[in-house]
């Protein structure tokens, strides 16, 4: 996508962007709806405020502020309506079709949809996910229909409950009631008890059935290829991370890279690079229909993570204004993504990965352009991957404390050494999985050489998270300072074309209300 340096100059105060206005209206509005109980005199009043200022400003032909005004309303209702209906805490029969089943540390986790929940309260649907985890291996298959008797379910919180942030978390997952099935479900053999659990219909989910084989026999392909490293290229190449070891990643997350264990922007590129290489040159709308299909079919097989889903947006976003011979905006794309994401699944806003994701993507956006600049003048080398781990980096600082305590303070030099070697990690295992299907001894063989890049890696980020002061303990940050922190961000970057003086009391007015949230945050603890 184009850069910063090419943004028409104005004398308005910001470039008019209007998709970015719309999804930060959007995010506005789902916010409020998490916060506050939905259907609450608060949000009422919210949504008329909202509703008569957008009518008022339209009158007065103010499109930019009516519109903002109707995407705040609008992201109201889509949470509103995302809402489940309250389900109080206790022992339920539950049936319904299974989505997912994974094994991992010796239990396995059930997620249902389109589950019916009976209690003495009477009889709850859920078209969402009923999370249930139970202690061992459970022989259940995608689309499988099961009844359980009697568990124990929590569901939907009151804003005012300590619960609130659970909820929402739980939400973020497409989750609406959750429970743990103690020491049942098992027989002597480790299959399936039919007194505890019963399987009643088969295969009533075909779509997501072969999508789930797919990325099973992708998973035991790399497996039978890459053996005890199977489980960070499975990560890499379909974001299954079962069988990655938790000793394995201690470095990454010390050294600020374990987004690469993720499916994020990063993998995303090299698969769109890679289709590319197969797509004609010439035929522009052919080229952007063929890698738009890959990347829809990845997202698919990769359980449409966040990051994955992001970036693909993104770069349809890019191919589609180049086929059409206009040029791309990335903060325009960024925000369609956004708007696409939380049009279906408002409540991703309060997701880690959601956060995480776009937040780096913001901060590369805003200033790997200028920090590219300067490191340059300055003969740094690697000025354009520093500065890309500069900008991703300072953007995500206050989630990084906000939600793990800490922030790495070598993350420069791990991605500095990991980005590209993994690059080459995920062209070579993509390439070596190929040859594997007719040719799996050979394929192997070759697989010993992204192994021994994998090693290097490896060892190079443990040295590194062995230095002292490797990382940085924070202070707990809450969620709206983090915005106001990316406010100010945005306050100081090329996209606000004021004067410096205008700039700069913005950037000071956000950097005080950043600076009042914390120190609340702090005395309230």
């Amino acid at each position: 996508m184009d850069t910063l340096q090419n943004a028409p100059t104005s004398n308005k105060l910001i470039n008019y962007r209007p998709i970015a206005e719309i999804a930060v209206g959007l995010m506005l509005g789902i916010a409020v709806c998490g916060i506050m109980p939905a259907g609450g005199a608060a949000v009422l009043c919210i949504m008329t405020a909202c509703g008569a200022a957008g009518v008022v400003f339209a009158l007065l032909r103010h499109t930019r502020s009516a519109l903002f005004a109707a995407s705040v309303l609008v992201g109201i209702l889509f949470a509103a309506l995302r809402l489940p209906t309250e389900l109080p805490n206790g022992n339920y029969t539950v049936s319904g079709t299974v989505l997912s089943a994974e094994y991992s540390d010796g239990e396995t986790e059930l997620i249902l949809t389109k589950s019916e929940l009976h209690s003495h309260a009477g009889v709850f649907r859920r078209e969402g996910r009923v999370k249930i985890i139970t202690e061992g291996y459970l022989n259940i298959d995608v689309g499988d229909g099961v009844y359980i008797p009697k568990v124990y379910l929590r569901g939907a919180a009151k804003a005012d409950s300590s619960e609130r942030s659970r909820f929402l978390k739980q939400l973020s997952e497409g989750i609406t009631a959750s429970g743990r099935l103690y020491g049942g479900g098992l027989s002597d053999d480790g299959s399936t008890a039919v007194d505890e659990i019963s399987v009643v219909s088969k295969h009533n989910l075909p779509v997501r059935e072969a999508l789930t084989s797919v990325r099973s026999s992708i998973v035991r392909h790399i497996g039978r290829v890459f053996g005890t490293d199977a489980g960070i290229v499975s990560a890499l190449i379909v974001g299954d991370k079962t069988a990655l070891q938790s000793d394995r990643t201690e470095a990454y997350r010390a050294t600020g890279t374990a987004h690469l264990l993720a499916i994020s922007g990063f993998h995303t590129g090299i698969i769109a690079a890679i289709l590319g290489l197969f797509a004609s040159k010439r035929k522009r709308w052919l080229r952007t229909a063929f890698v738009g299909i890959g990347l829809i079919m990845y997202c698919c097989i990769a359980v449409y993570a966040a990051g994955i889903v992001r970036a693909s947006i993104m770069v349809i976003c890019a191919l589609l204004c180049r086929a059409l011979n206009r040029r791309a905006d990335s903060l325009n794309g960024l925000a369609a993504a956004a708007v696409l994401i939380l049009a279906f699944e408002p409540f991703q806003l309060y997701s880690v990965g959601f956060q995480l994701s776009f937040a780096a993507c913001f901060g590369l956006i805003l200033f790997s352009k200028q920090f590219e600049t300067a490191l340059a003048s300055a003969h740094i080398p690697l000025a354009g991957s520093a500065s890309a781990c500069l900008g991703a980096s300072i953007a995500t600082a206050p989630f990084q404390a906000a939600y793990f305590g800490c922030l790495p303070l070598y993350f420069v030099a791990g991605n500095l050494i990991a980005v590209p070697l993994f690059s080459l990690v995920m062209v070579l295992c993509i390439a070596i999985l190929i040859i594997g299907i007719p040719f799996p001894g050979f394929a192997a063989v070759l697989a010993v050489a992204p192994r021994a890049v994998l090693f290097v890696v490896e060892r190079c980020l443990g040295f590194l998270s062995a230095l002292p002061y490797a990382s940085l303990d924070l202070p707990t940050i809450p969620l709206a300072s983090c915005a106001l922190f990316l406010a100010m961000l945005f306050v100081l970057s090329p996209y606000v074309l004021r004067p410096f003086q205008k700039r700069a009391g913005l950037a000071v007015f956000c950097l005080l209300l950043f600076t009042c949230s914390l120190v609340f945050s702090i005395i309230t603890l």
